[in-house]
Order: C-alpha cells, then sequence, then structure tokens
C-alpha cells in the first residue's frame, strides 16, 4: 500500500508507531503534541485527521488512545508496521 503524506504526517505517523513499540498501547494526543513538539493539541488533530483521509490510521473517536495503523509499510522508511488495534486500556 503506497500512501503519499507530508512530512509533518510522515513524523505523526512514525511518532505513533514508535510509541507504541516502546509503551505497548498508543499515544494520546497529548503524548503525540509532546514527541512532535508541537505547541497545541488542535496541530495534533489536524495530523491525526490527515493520516485518516489518507487511510494510513483509523481513529475510534470513543475510545481513549483509540487508533489503529492501517498501513502495511511506514511510507517514511519503508519498515514493515504491524497491524495491532488497541482498546486504549494499558497493560
Amino acid at each position: 500500500m503506497t500512501i503519499s503524506l507530508t512530512k509533518n504526517q510522515r513524523a505523526c505517523l512514525d511518532a505513533i508507531a514508535s510509541y507504541r513499540a516502546a509503551n505497548g498501547v498508543m499515544p494520546s494526543i497529548d503524548d503525540l503534541r509532546v514527541a512532535l513538539a508541537l505547541t497545541s493539541k488542535s496541530s495534533v488533530f489536524r495530523l491525526l485527521k490527515g493520516l485518516e483521509k489518507r487511510r494510513a490510521i483509523h481513529r475510534s473517536p470513543a475510545i481513549a488512545r483509540g487508533i489503529s495503523i492501517l498501513a502495511d509499510k511506514c511510507p517514511h522508511c519503508g519498515e514493515p508496521l504491524q497491524r495491532v488495534k488497541t482498546t486504549g486500556k494499558s497493560p
């Protein structure tokens, strides 16, 4: 699956995958804001909306940390991504 993403969207997708790999759960909006060095949560929402529009992720609005990565490979580095859906529950 080839997905055309902006530089910031790639960074956001990388941050989501890295956070999940390091912590075992998907990041919160604030975790992404810090990881991407953004000053507002609205910037994170805009990036997530763009990723969702390009079908790189799916967000479940009623679930905390409800992000699922849909892409087979990271469009930035080409590394395979695992399809892991989280329910927002901590391990």
